[in-house]
């Protein structure tokens, strides 16, 4: 008699033998966009250029799904120069709350960014502010930057033909989208200015997190330093996205099934819940940041393994900081 062989392990065979090849596609994309931000810091030396993306390229072979990757680009400027304004008062579950970033009018000043093109001169900072440095007219810069950086890039051969078009690139209001052919398929990237500042993030802090996940490795991340990151034409925010991918691979070292449920899971909601990417609803960075417990083999052998599943919106809405096998068998319908 043939042994019946669970479904969540086709799923997981199915994602690891192409994990590599998803990795080294991830990596000559990136090196192509790599490429344009070292001309854009050419360019304007107040755009960083951050090579150390080893967890992304981690991250991006443990998923089936193709929604855009997120792509920092660091600012160059002090944090500590700068004023940081918080904006109203965060309700409780909503995270940090968003901030402005203030340029003082005495004392060190960051000389770079008190130029028209990203300082938004306002009443609203107080005598002792100069002006903020305004998202939106960042971002207006840096697409003037990639766009002129993508065509030097292509007329002098750094590139690979084909592989970039300067008219995919897209503004949004937080970030730039812009698509990158690798040989496999194209990739999006949203290119997103960074502010990086050296604080504790009080929401992380206060979290509820699970057991069994180390205090040391925990409080090393949420204590290094924090990305700011738009949130609108004006104000900033602590970017959860850039935390939740350094807390990613801190799970990769524990023992557990986290990142193999994890990688199911995201197989699922792509092909069954959004219908291959054609149907709006979860994406990866909701999905990691429910990454399953030490007890994820429950849950592969409970409702992944049983056929199409639909997840219900109480499984994101939790504020209690935790979630269970059971919590998710309780809101999935077979």
């Amino acid at each position: 008699m043939a042994v019946q062989v669970p479904l969540w392990q086709h799923y997981l065979q199915a994602i690891r033998s192409r994990g590599a090849r998803r990795a080294q596609d991830f990596q000559r994309a990136e090196n192509v966009l790599l490429t344009v931000l070292e001309h854009v810091h050419h360019l304007d030396p107040r755009f960083l250029v951050d090579y150390s993306r080893d967890l992304e390229a981690f991250q991006f072979a443990l998923r089936t799904s193709e929604e855009p990757l997120h792509v920092e680009v660091p600012l160059r400027v002090d944090a500590d120069a700068l004023l940081i304004e918080e904006v109203g008062a965060a309700e409780a579950g909503d995270g940090p709350a968003p901030c402005r970033l203030g340029v003082s009018r005495e004392g060190a000043r960051p000389e770079r960014w008190m130029a028209h093109d990203v300082l938004s001169v306002s009443s609203e900072g107080g005598a002792g502010c100069r002006g903020h440095i305004a998202p939106s007219k960042v971002l207006r810069v840096l697409k003037d930057l990639l766009v002129a950086a993508v065509v030097h890039c292509r007329h002098q051969g750094l590139v690979t033909p084909g592989s970039l078009n300067a008219d995919s690139l897209e503004e949004k209001e937080s970030h730039l989208s812009l698509l990158v052919s690798s040989g496999w398929r194209p990739i999006r990237f949203n290119i997103v200015p960074m502010v990086r500042r050296k604080l504790g993030v009080p929401a992380l802090e206060r979290a509820q997190w699970m057991r069994g996940f180390p205090e040391g490795s925990l409080k090393r991340i949420i204590s290094q330093e924090a990305a700011l990151v738009p949130a609108s034409a004006q104000h900033w925010r602590v970017s959860t996205d850039y935390l939740l991918t350094r807390l990613l691979g801190a799970l990769g070292s524990l023992p557990g099934h986290r990142l193999d449920g994890l990688s199911i899971l995201d197989r699922v909601n792509h092909e069954s819940w959004r219908d291959g990417g054609q149907s709006p609803g979860l994406n990866f960075s909701h999905l990691k940041a429910l990454i399953p417990p030490p007890r994820g083999r429950q849950l592969l052998r409970g409702p992944l393994a049983s056929g199409p599943l639909w997840l219900l919106s109480p499984i994101v809405s939790r504020d209690d900081g935790g979630w269970t096998s059971e919590d998710v068998e309780a809101r999935v319908q077979l």
